[in-house]
Protein backbone atom coordinates (compact mmCIF):
# COMPACT_ATOMS: atom_id res chain seq x y z
CA UNK A 1 0.00 0.00 0.00
CA UNK A 2 0.86 3.52 -0.59
CA UNK A 3 -0.17 6.69 0.60
CA UNK A 4 -2.95 7.31 -2.24
CA UNK A 5 -3.88 3.70 -1.71
CA UNK A 6 -4.20 4.45 2.46
CA UNK A 7 -6.12 8.14 1.60
CA UNK A 8 -8.49 5.89 -0.69
CA UNK A 9 -9.39 4.13 2.63
CA UNK A 10 -10.26 6.59 4.92
CA UNK A 11 -13.66 7.86 5.79
CA UNK A 12 -12.78 11.86 6.49
CA UNK A 13 -16.42 11.49 8.61
CA UNK A 14 -14.85 8.69 11.08
CA UNK A 15 -12.01 10.64 11.74
CA UNK A 16 -13.91 12.98 13.85
CA UNK A 17 -14.20 9.99 16.39
CA UNK A 18 -10.77 10.01 17.13
CA UNK A 19 -10.76 13.75 17.04
CA UNK A 20 -14.04 15.52 17.49
CA UNK A 21 -11.73 19.07 17.26
CA UNK A 22 -11.77 18.61 13.74
CA UNK A 23 -15.17 19.47 13.42
CA UNK A 24 -14.19 22.97 13.89
CA UNK A 25 -11.58 22.95 10.50
CA UNK A 26 -14.54 20.87 8.58
CA UNK A 27 -16.79 23.90 9.67
CA UNK A 28 -13.80 26.90 8.69
CA UNK A 29 -13.75 27.85 12.30
CA UNK A 30 -9.57 27.14 12.10
CA UNK A 31 -7.53 26.59 8.86
CA UNK A 32 -4.98 24.24 9.84
CA UNK A 33 -4.31 20.76 11.24
CA UNK A 34 -2.08 22.80 14.10
CA UNK A 35 -4.98 25.20 14.95
CA UNK A 36 -7.04 22.01 15.33
CA UNK A 37 -4.34 20.13 17.30
CA UNK A 38 -4.32 22.75 19.62
CA UNK A 39 -7.44 22.38 20.92
CA UNK A 40 -6.26 19.02 21.71
CA UNK A 41 -3.51 19.64 24.10
CA UNK A 42 -2.35 20.87 27.28
CA UNK A 43 -2.71 24.68 27.30
CA UNK A 44 -4.74 24.95 23.94
CA UNK A 45 -8.14 26.80 23.44
CA UNK A 46 -10.87 24.70 24.77
CA UNK A 47 -12.70 22.94 22.19
CA UNK A 48 -15.35 24.15 20.18
CA UNK A 49 -17.01 20.64 20.98
CA UNK A 50 -16.57 21.05 24.89
CA UNK A 51 -19.70 21.47 27.12
CA UNK A 52 -20.46 25.11 28.03
CA UNK A 53 -20.74 26.32 31.41
CA UNK A 54 -19.96 23.99 34.87
CA UNK A 55 -16.73 24.46 37.36
CA UNK A 56 -13.22 24.80 35.31
CA UNK A 57 -12.10 20.98 35.14
CA UNK A 58 -7.90 20.62 35.30
CA UNK A 59 -6.89 20.74 31.71
CA UNK A 60 -6.02 16.44 31.59
CA UNK A 61 -4.94 17.08 27.61
CA UNK A 62 -1.38 15.71 26.92
CA UNK A 63 1.14 18.08 26.53
CA UNK A 64 2.05 19.57 22.93
CA UNK A 65 5.46 17.89 23.02
CA UNK A 66 3.34 14.94 21.85
CA UNK A 67 1.71 16.87 19.45
CA UNK A 68 4.72 17.94 17.19
CA UNK A 69 6.40 14.63 17.97
CA UNK A 70 3.31 12.84 16.32
CA UNK A 71 2.96 15.81 13.58
CA UNK A 72 7.00 15.14 12.59
CA UNK A 73 6.91 11.63 12.81
CA UNK A 74 3.54 11.39 10.30
CA UNK A 75 5.68 13.77 8.13
CA UNK A 76 8.10 11.26 7.72
CA UNK A 77 5.31 8.26 7.28
CA UNK A 78 3.77 9.80 4.68
CA UNK A 79 6.33 11.62 3.22
CA UNK A 80 9.01 9.53 2.62
CA UNK A 81 10.37 6.43 1.93
CA UNK A 82 11.75 6.14 5.69
CA UNK A 83 12.57 2.40 6.43
CA UNK A 84 11.93 2.75 9.63
CA UNK A 85 7.71 2.28 8.25
CA UNK A 86 8.14 -0.10 6.12
CA UNK A 87 6.45 -2.55 9.03
CA UNK A 88 3.67 0.23 9.98
CA UNK A 89 2.95 -0.05 6.37
CA UNK A 90 2.99 -4.28 6.07
CA UNK A 91 0.55 -3.72 9.13
CA UNK A 92 -1.59 -1.13 7.50
CA UNK A 93 -2.04 -3.49 4.57
CA UNK A 94 -3.40 -6.73 6.41
CA UNK A 95 -6.20 -4.15 7.11
CA UNK A 96 -7.56 -3.18 4.12
CA UNK A 97 -11.36 -2.99 4.08
CA UNK A 98 -11.25 -2.73 8.02
CA UNK A 99 -12.28 1.00 8.39
CA UNK A 100 -10.75 4.41 9.40
CA UNK A 101 -11.17 3.66 13.28
CA UNK A 102 -8.62 0.74 12.83
CA UNK A 103 -6.35 2.50 10.53
CA UNK A 104 -6.09 5.18 12.84
CA UNK A 105 -5.20 2.78 15.61
CA UNK A 106 -2.58 0.46 14.39
CA UNK A 107 -0.92 4.04 13.36
CA UNK A 108 -0.68 5.57 16.64
CA UNK A 109 0.60 1.77 18.20
CA UNK A 110 3.70 1.68 15.89
CA UNK A 111 4.16 5.76 16.52
CA UNK A 112 3.61 5.30 19.89
CA UNK A 113 6.21 2.81 20.47
CA UNK A 114 8.43 5.49 18.48
CA UNK A 115 7.74 8.27 20.60
CA UNK A 116 7.06 6.84 23.86
CA UNK A 117 3.33 7.32 24.47
CA UNK A 118 0.63 5.75 24.32
CA UNK A 119 -1.75 4.54 21.47
CA UNK A 120 -4.97 6.13 23.11
CA UNK A 121 -2.93 9.22 23.99
CA UNK A 122 -1.93 10.55 20.55
CA UNK A 123 -4.89 8.66 18.24
CA UNK A 124 -6.55 12.01 18.02
CA UNK A 125 -3.19 13.67 16.90
CA UNK A 126 -2.56 10.77 14.19
CA UNK A 127 -6.37 11.45 12.96
CA UNK A 128 -6.08 15.28 12.63
CA UNK A 129 -2.67 14.39 10.33
CA UNK A 130 -4.94 12.30 8.24
CA UNK A 131 -7.29 14.26 7.49
CA UNK A 132 -4.66 17.53 6.61
CA UNK A 133 -3.27 14.98 4.17
CA UNK A 134 -6.58 14.08 3.00
CA UNK A 135 -7.98 17.32 2.43
CA UNK A 136 -4.89 19.19 1.26
CA UNK A 137 -3.75 15.72 -0.75
CA UNK A 138 -0.47 14.13 -0.40
CA UNK A 139 1.59 16.49 -2.44
CA UNK A 140 0.26 19.81 -1.07
CA UNK A 141 0.12 18.45 2.80
CA UNK A 142 3.87 17.07 2.11
CA UNK A 143 4.89 20.75 0.87
CA UNK A 144 3.19 22.37 3.52
CA UNK A 145 4.94 20.27 6.18
CA UNK A 146 8.44 21.00 4.67
CA UNK A 147 8.17 24.72 4.94
CA UNK A 148 6.44 24.39 8.39
CA UNK A 149 10.00 22.10 8.94
CA UNK A 150 7.88 18.54 10.06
Amino acid sequence: MNTHSLLSEIDIGELTVSAPPLIAWKLGLVQSEDEVAAFMYHGGPVSPTASVGGAPVEDRRPARSYWEAVKTEMHLFLCSNDKRYRELWKRIDALEGKGTTALVGVIATFLGASIGAPATLIAGFVAVCLYGVAKLGKEAYCRYADQRGG
